[in-house]
């Protein structure tokens, strides 16, 4: 029986489409034009416009300009500003998604276990995501602020801080630099923590049984099962939150603005800076294509790096 069949199954995989068929796979692409239109409109275009301005210079807000070659490019080795928020954007994407990735994680694990309330601890871990960024940054600048700001005046009140010697918490470069730290990881660890529970979600109940009737202790179950069986979803979310720290900008802006100086001013503020402000667009794009291969360069990483450790 299986010889007979195994034939006759190859025979109906190779045969030939129906008409039928093929005006339903025309009609699908006709019903997905408008959508890739949009997306050749809204992604493809501004990536062209922008790389092509990487290589003019002159004019003013994109109009006039000439061509530079890689005089954009060149100029970027000898600008201390541009090294300086390169620097800080590193160091910004490294702590906060390490950060976000393991609160997130550990709020997701919380939220996962069975008590009376969890819906309520769902909701409260979702809060933060909830509020808008820039909301999120101007509250904070208010509870900051070494004047009024809600912080100084209660450690005032609690009898830590002398009213004549407030703390300027955003004048100082490793204070304001370690707020946006937290603010960040504060504001983003609840996107992880809903990624990631959903991921808990879908692990069967049975593998648990399983792993404790082998008499796994619960760091075992977490190493070896819970993690194992995550690591889709945390790759993902790894991504997510990678390509959102490297392009910060709302956060940074609506707290600091990149003060003091250019302590926290990020690659993000800086083409901003160079686009709006001055409006030089030959090199805001250049640092606009710079950040998008740093960007790529970091995605590929991580994929090479966790897949492999998935095939092991």
């Amino acid at each position: 029986m299986a010889t007979i069949g195994a034939p006759l199954l190859q025979v109906k995989e190779s045969s030939p489409r129906g008409p039928l068929e093929r005006r339903e796979e025309r009609l699908a692409w006709l019903m997905l034009l408008p959508v890739i239109l949009a997306l050749l409109a809204l992604g493809v275009y501004p990536v062209l416009s922008t790389l092509w301005f990487s290589f003019q210079q002159g004019g003013s807000f994109g109009l006039g300009t000439t061509s530079a070659g890689l005089a954009n490019y060149l100029r970027l080795l000898h600008d201390e500003q541009f090294w300086s928020a390169l620097r800080f954007s590193l160091l910004y994407s490294l702590v906060t998604v390490c950060g976000q990735m393991l609160c997130g994680t550990a709020l997701a694990l919380f939220a996962n276990r069975r008590f009376r309330g969890r819906w309520l601890a769902r909701a409260a871990i979702l809060f933060p995501w909830a509020i808008p960024t820039a909301t999120n940054s101007v509250i904070w600048a208010y509870m900051f602020n070494d004047q009024y700001g809600l912080i100084n005046s209660l450690l005032e009140h609690l009898g830590l801080l002398n009213p004549a010697h407030p703390i300027v918490w955003l004048g100082s470069a490793q204070l304001a630099t370690l707020l946006i730290y937290v603010l960040a990881i504060w504001k983003a660890n609840s996107l992880v923590a809903l990624l990631v529970l959903a991921g808990l979600q879908g692990i069967p109940e049975e593998v648990y049984e399983a792993a404790r009737v082998d008499g796994a202790s619960r760091w075992q179950i977490l190493r070896r099962v819970t993690l194992p069986l995550l690591r889709p979803v945390l790759l993902v979310t790894l991504i997510l939150r990678t390509i959102e720290s490297l392009q910060a900008f709302d956060l940074i802006s609506a707290f600091t603005n990149g003060g003091p100086g250019n302590a926290t001013q990020n690659l993000g503020l800086y083409i901003y800076l160079q686009i709006q402000q001055f409006g030089d667009f030959g090199y805001g794009s250049t640092i606009a294509v710079v950040l998008t291969a740093i960007t790529l360069l970091f995605i590929v990483l991580y994929m090479r790096t966790l897949l492999r450790t998935g095939t092991r």
